[in-house]
Order: structure tokens, then C-alpha cells, then sequence
């Protein structure tokens, strides 16, 4: 009678007749970290597809696979999301900026390829819709304090253009924001254009032209 009721897998490995293997159970912060991921990661998707007009709390939990409670369990408005949303993704933009100054051959070169590097990257539709969105969203000042965490390396970079004896004009700091200012409202532009990618080759030409004229 027994051997009539063996699944397929007895059949296939007598080992695992009568064993049970379980899988370690996740930690609370495990699942809390893994919901919070998948709740971004759909509120990014849809902010990209539709806009964030367009897109509501229960379309982000539907999107996600998860409930409404879940959703307001970790964000308390649709507007927490996507200061969330906007804070993942220049996290992202500093990772793919550095990356390409690395392959730079002076400083100047460095800093040229990590500008251009930031328009291209701000023109990919995926990432032009939420840009153009997260200043009326989250309101010019905060969307401006998102991206402070690049003025250090802003910083940096004129830096080692003074060591390489470029006249770098002004305070440091304050020549870090400036160009800081000069490639978010480029990065603005391209992203509302109604033809980014014709806007982001004008950007790139422009602020070379810009950075040429000031450091060299």
C-alpha cells in the first residue's frame, strides 16, 4: 500500500522517502526588506510608464503583488514613494557617473566623460519621465537636496584639475555647485524634451562647450 502512494521523486531518489527538507525561514527584516524592494521597484516602473499623476497607491500594491496594508505599512503617501523612487535612482546615477570617470585620462577627460555620462544616463525614457516629474512632485528644494550627495565628487574632480595646474575659477564648494546646477538643468531639459535624444546631444555639446571654455 505504501509503495502505491510514493511520489514521483521517491520513485526517483529512495533518499527522500520519508525525509522532509525545509527551507530556513526568513527574518522579519528579510521580508520587510524584500516587500519594500518590490514596492519600489513597481512604483518605478509605473512612474516611468504612466507618470506620477497617473499612477495610484493600489496600482503600485497590484503591481508588486502585495497588499494595501503592505503598501501603507512602509510608505505613508504616494509622495514617500517616490522621494524613495528618486533617492534609489541617483544613488544609481552616482554609481554609473563614477564609472565612467574611471576610464578618464586626466582629470579633465574624467570629468567630461562623468557629465556626459549623467545626460545620457538622465535621457533613457525609463529615467527622463521620473526626472521630469520629481521636481513638482517632491517640491524644487528637496529634489535639489537629492542630488547633494554629487557635490563632493563634483568637488573632487576640480581638485584634481588644481593639482594638474588647471586655474579652476572660484571657491571650490561653491564651482562644485555651480556645475552641479549646470548638468541638473540640463538633465531637466533633456528629460521634459519633447525629443530627448536630440535635446541630450544639444546638452552634451553645450556643457562640454561650457567646461572647455572654464578649465581649460
Amino acid at each position: 500500500m505504501r509503495a502505491a502512494r510514493m511520489s514521483i521523486e521517491e520513485v526517483e531518489n529512495p533518499m527522500a522517502a520519508g525525509t522532509t527538507t525545509r527551507r530556513p525561514r526568513r527574518t522579519q527584516a528579510e521580508r520587510t526588506a524584500t516587500t519594500r524592494a518590490a514596492l519600489l521597484g513597481a512604483a518605478r516602473e509605473l512612474f516611468a510608464e504612466r507618470g506620477f499623476a497617473n499612477t495610484g497607491r493600489e496600482d503600485i500594491a497590484e503591481r508588486a503583488g502585495v497588499t494595501r496594508g503592505a503598501l501603507y505599512h512602509h510608505f505613508a503617501s504616494k509622495a514617500e514613494v517616490a522621494a524613495a523612487v528618486v533617492a534609489e535612482l541617483d544613488a544609481e546615477l552616482v554609481e554609473h557617473v563614477v564609472a565612467a570617470a574611471r576610464a578618464g585620462t586626466t582629470a579633465y577627460d574624467q570629468l567630461r566623460r562623468s557629465c556626459r555620462a549623467y545626460i545620457d544616463a538622465c535621457a533613457e525614457p525609463a529615467i527622463a519621465r521620473i526626472l521630469a516629474d520629481a521636481p513638482s512632485v517632491l517640491g524644487m528644494q528637496e529634489w535639489r537636496a537629492s542630488s547633494e550627495s554629487c557635490v563632493p565628487l563634483l568637488e573632487a574632480a576640480l581638485a584634481n584639475l588644481a593639482r594638474e595646474g588647471v586655474d579652476v575659477p572660484g571657491e571650490p564648494r561653491f564651482a562644485a555647485v555651480l556645475v552641479l546646477g549646470m548638468l541638473n538643468e540640463a538633465a531637466l531639459s533633456v528629460a521634459s524634451a519633447p525629443k530627448p535624444p536630440v535635446a541630450r546631444r544639444q546638452a552634451n555639446a553645450t556643457v562640454e562647450a561650457f567646461l572647455e571654455k572654464l578649465l581649460t
